[in-house]
């Protein structure tokens, strides 16, 4: 396959390195807490308020139904704004967008936490996901600039641990927060957070050389993307029966119409548009579709375990949050050796094995559930956690090292909106099938379970033929090598 065209040129004279993150393991082991500390708070905040939904309706005297709107709010305007505030950074300076997105984000958790409506929350959890936003972009753009060459491929495992273990964690956690002190806890709990972040980040990372002034920012295109996501996740889940509000499945899906008009329109009229149709194309459009789809496939498992462990076997909220444990602990168990492979050059072999490792796992959680063998659902999840830990890491250092370095923070920002896409459309297509199949009673629920557990393992098998096939001729540790600064300031060692 040709050299992609965002390839940097070899010849790009190094950064020289400067403050903190210049010098020593001490430095680099500062840097690398600066960055973890933005990537779990803008993760642990999407998924934190789930288990706050039932006492927030009952405050605000609102359906449960619509308290789960401060779940969509925040996943879609993360997803739409991501990719204008990754080259917002580029534009600004990384390390300020990141410093700006922690005073974003505790903006955000104060309106939320005070709000006296329910209107008012929801612009609160989109204040603080465009905080988080920037913090999510600017942790992965950060960890690209500043990677040592040898070191990039676990940098990046770095982050995705700590975005993984945010994920899982944040539910429990919202739970004994809001048993203490009430829903509104578990806003304030993000104050003290980002206050650490800011004080780490003005130590340890180096300041960004800004640039692309010129460019104007596709705020039409966040707009359009923003209507057209949350309208297709939200069509796709009213399919069985209206899931948000009053609306069916047809007027959601017409908000996603209209938003794909914006955006297309946008995107074929703006010069510096949103989506970069260099991204489509090459190894790093492969590795984003490759990101949608594995995303997808690993979401639609929270999806559907809660559920059907809670319709179908009445099992309680704190026993489907801790089914969850197993796959956190495979991918921490194989993240950071997906890093050291990707660096050595492995990548093809290494993204693809993690997909069929995450297929297998499927198929064993599709047994599990068809069969309802209790003992071997754990194993399943914990072989999937292992399989995408394998896969995530190496497949983002590896996307990343073909983006030119004066758009790493736009390139970060559309991995991030791929990998959210694919959370979307992974809980809409799974929720809304799940629904439809238990029709006919509850009892239905162990064999449909199955049967999308089952169908989601074809799609990552598809996966790991799609990475194998895009990065066979790939030389990772070269072409990260060629991607990245070969400034002594990343976390990995």
């Amino acid at each position: 396959m040709a050299r992609s065209s965002l390839a940097p040129a070899r010849g790009a004279a190094p950064t020289p390195a400067s403050g903190a993150g210049a010098t020593g393991a001490g430095s680099r082991r500062a840097l690398r807490i600066a960055l973890v500390v933005g990537a779990f708070i803008g993760m642990v905040d999407a998924t934190i308020v789930a288990v706050a939904a039932e006492p927030m309706a009952r405050h605000f005297g609102i359906s449960p139904a619509a308290a789960q709107q401060t779940l969509s709010v925040y996943l879609v305007t993360v997803t739409a704004t991501v990719p204008l505030l990754g080259r917002l950074g580029d534009r600004l300076g990384r390390r300020e967008a990141y410093l700006a997105g922690f005073g974003v984000f505790a903006a955000g958790s104060v309106l939320a936490a005070l709000a006296p409506g329910f209107g008012v929350l929801l612009a609160g959890r989109a204040v603080q996901a465009v905080g988080g936003g920037l913090l999510v972009a600017g942790s992965l753009a950060l960890t690209a600039e500043h990677a040592r060459p040898a070191a990039a491929g676990r940098a990046v495992a770095v982050l995705v641990i700590a975005q993984a273990v945010a994920g899982l964690v944040g539910p429990p956690v919202g739970g004994v927060l809001v048993a203490l002190w009430g829903w509104q806890a578990v806003f304030w709990a993000g104050l003290p957070v980002a206050v650490l972040g800011v004080v780490v980040t003005l130590a340890a990372v180096p300041r960004s050389a800004p640039g692309g002034h010129g460019e104007r920012l596709d705020v039409a295109g966040s707009a359009g993307l923003a209507a057209l996501l949350f309208g297709l996740g939200a069509g796709v889940a009213s399919l069985p029966g209206p899931a948000l509000g009053d609306w069916p499945a047809w007027r959601w899906l017409l908000v996603a119409a209209a938003g794909g008009v914006v955006l297309a329109a946008a995107e074929l009229r703006g010069s510096a548009p949103i989506i970069d149709r260099r991204w489509l194309r090459g190894r790093f459009g492969a590795a984003t579709l490759a990101t949608l789809l594995s995303t997808g496939s690993l979401m639609s498992c929270f999806a559907l375990l809660p559920f059907w462990l809670e319709n179908a076997h009445g099992a309680s909220a704190v026993v489907a949050g801790v089914a969850f444990l197993p796959i956190g602990a495979g991918i921490a168990m194989t993240s950071r050796r997906s890093g050291r492979m990707s660096d050595a050059g492995r990548t093809a072999d290494t993204t693809a094995a993690g997909m069929l490792i995450a297929a297998s796992g499927f198929v064993l959680v599709a047994l599990a559930a068809a069969a309802y063998l209790p003992v071997l659902l754990p194993v399943g999840l914990l072989v999937l956690g292992c399989g995408n830990g394998l896969f995530s890491s190496a497949n983002t250092a590896a996307a990343l090292a073909t983006a030119p370095r004066s758009a790493l923070g736009g390139a970060a920002g559309f991995l991030s909106t791929a990998r959210n896409a694919g959370v979307i459309l992974g809980l809409g297509v799974t929720g809304a099938a799940y629904t439809a199949g238990i029709r006919g009673g509850p009892h239905h629920g162990d064999l449909v379970a199955g049967a999308l557990f089952a169908g989601t393992a074809v799609i990552c098998a598809g996966v790991a033929v799609l990475a194998h096939r895009t990065y066979r001729p790939l030389r990772a540790g070269a072409a990260v090598a060629a991607a990245a600064v070969p400034v002594d300031a990343a976390a990995g060692g």
